[in-house]
């Protein structure tokens, strides 16, 4: 998870980058075709991180057994 975030912060990073490269911050204006990819990949990697927050949460509140054996671990 820390890793996904490191990455998200990091195509924050970038996509300000690219802003300033071409001078344009507004997306109605003239947008960036990498700003765009880099903000697609972006939100997929918010998507991705509250699903594993969510899949961690889960795992926390006791289902510990039933998620161990949905993922073939169980011992």
């Amino acid at each position: 998870m820390d890793d996904l975030d490191r990455t998200m912060r990091l195509v924050e990073c970038d996509i300000a980058a690219e802003e300033e490269r071409a001078g344009i911050f507004d997306r109605a204006d003239a947008y960036p075709v990498m700003a765009i990819a880099l903000a697609t990949r972006r939100d997929n990697l918010k998507v991705t991180i509250a699903s594993l927050a969510k899949g961690l949460a889960t795992i926390g509140d006791g289902h510990q057994d039933n998620a161990l054996d949905r993922l073939g671990c169980a011992s």
